[in-house]
């Protein structure tokens, strides 16, 4: 067993799964903050075409990223019900396939993204001073898709295997070897957007590469097996049947707010920089939850690979509590902010308003997203993921619907952050609803029982 793995089945709860969370949230951290001085990079000293093509490409390259991580979830759980029971032998079936599968995706993603890339920024309405420069930044980004997919995949591969530390290292690598090219590219080689989608293709290669000789190095219980392809036929079945849902998910996510951004210009330039704002203090705001929710995903797979039901059912329960205090926390700090946060991003008094505004609104999500997140990934862990995909994109199109009657039609602002608010809580009440009352719990303590695998809590 390596040093860094975290056996997620004994031990206690609440310390076994901070231990695992704190490098996701790290993690999150890390990504937010390279986005952010990214943007900074391309706006000095590229130029602000350059900025709005990297913007304008980024919907489409998005919708890319949130099916990666459909299946670094998939990866994830297939292998921690593996390690939970003990089982290398389909261990190693589980990741021989999972790698598999990832070099023909590679493939499909490469080629289909080249030959949609032009239609879609066609469809996006693409301004024509920048629709060369977001082509050719949206190419690159493509044909380095394959780098990306190794890497989300690995990592997914890893925390399965109970180590979180190490998806973390190679993150925050790739962080810092993408810096480093996109100033080497743009101050040095004067290669614009094209240097500045490069350096993001190696970084990600490099670091999935990385993933990959990390597990041969150390002792998982499995191996990479690049030169030698093959697909299990029941692993390959159960990555889609976790998988798929998930991915599916996370793009109709990005779809959603597609739209919704088209609600946010409806009210002008400033509302939009506002609500931009608005939606970066929510990405801050929402990162212990995801980092606590993501551990659920392999603390319920571990255990449910093990059989015990009983530390599953206590697991849940006391991260849903968790997640509840943390999210009180979280709304409260917000709204003492709410006035003060704008500042750190304009001097413009309506901007300011519009976005406290937002900010006040939005912060209450917090208070229940951590019950929605929580449930959603350990059905997931328990072969249930087409449900969560459902109430996930009832949230996602209600959030629409709820912008077009409240926004658009009332000609009300606020609706767009309310629209938000009250999209979260009937997401979140819709799974609650079925998993407490329409088998959700049941259907994960069926679960060991059709996958063969006996109890072994006590």
């Amino acid at each position: 067993m390596a040093k860094t793995q975290l056996d997620l089945t004994q031990g206690p709860i609440f310390k076994r799964l901070m231990l695992f969370s704190l490098p996701i949230l790290l993690g999150a951290v890390v990504t937010e903050f390279y986005n952010l001085v990214d943007a900074v990079i391309v706006g000095r000293f590229v130029g602000a075409n350059a900025l709005a093509a990297v913007s304008a490409a980024s919907p489409s390259t998005n919708v890319i990223n949130m099916f990666l991580i459909g299946l670094q979830t998939g990866a994830s759980v297939v292998v921690a019900q593996k390690v939970g029971a003990h089982d290398r032998t389909h261990l190693q079936d589980a990741v021989d396939t999972i790698y598999a599968l990832t070099m023909i995706s590679s493939v499909i993603l490469v080629v289909g993204g080249l030959l949609a890339a032009r239609p879609m920024l066609t469809a996006l309405n693409t301004p024509e001073e920048i629709f060369s420069d977001a082509y050719v930044y949206m190419t690159i980004v493509f044909v380095g898709s394959a780098g990306n997919l190794i890497y989300n995949v690995g990592s997914g591969v890893l925390r399965g295997m109970g180590d979180s530390t190490w998806p973390f290292i190679f993150l925050l690598c790739c962080a810092l070897l993408n810096l480093v090219l996109d100033l080497l590219s743009v101050t040095v080689f004067d290669f614009g957007v094209a240097g500045v989608a490069a350096a993001t293709a190696i970084a990600q290669m490099v670091s999935g590469l990385g993933i990959a000789i990390r597990l041969n190095k150390s002792n998982y219980g499995a191996k990479v097996r690049f030169a030698h392809p093959r697909i299990v036929r029941a692993e390959a079945t159960l990555l889609a049947a976790i998988a798929l849902p998930a991915a599916v998910q996370n793009v109709g996510n990005t779809l959603a707010a597609l739209f919704m951004q088209s609600y946010v210009n409806f009210f002008g330039a400033n509302f939009a920089a506002a609500n931009n704002i608005v939606t970066k203090v929510s990405a801050f705001a929402d990162i212990p939850i995801v980092a606590v929710s993501s551990a659920i995903c392999t603390f319920v797979g571990q255990n449910i690979g093990k059989g015990d039901l009983k530390r599953v059912h206590k697991g849940i329960t006391g991260s849903i509590l968790l997640l509840i205090g943390v999210g009180v926390a979280i709304c409260a700090g917000l709204q003492l902010l709410k006035g003060v946060i704008p500042l750190a991003f304009t001097d413009e008094e309506e901007i300011i308003f519009y976005a406290a505004c937002g900010i006040g609104v939005i912060a209450w999500v917090s208070t229940f997203n951590g019950v929605d997140r929580v449930l959603l990934n350990a059905m997931r862990a328990a072969g249930r993921s087409v449900v969560p995909m459902i109430t996930a994109q009832f949230g996602c199109f209600s959030r629409i619907l709820f912008g077009y009657l409240i926004a658009v039609r009332l000609g009300d602002y606020r609706g767009i952050f309310y629209s938000m608010l009250l999209a979260s809580f009937a997401r979140m009440a819709a799974i609650a609803v079925y998993y407490y009352c329409f088998g959700g719990k049941q259907a994960i303590d069926r679960y060991p029982q059709k996958m063969g695998i006996s109890h072994g809590g006590d």
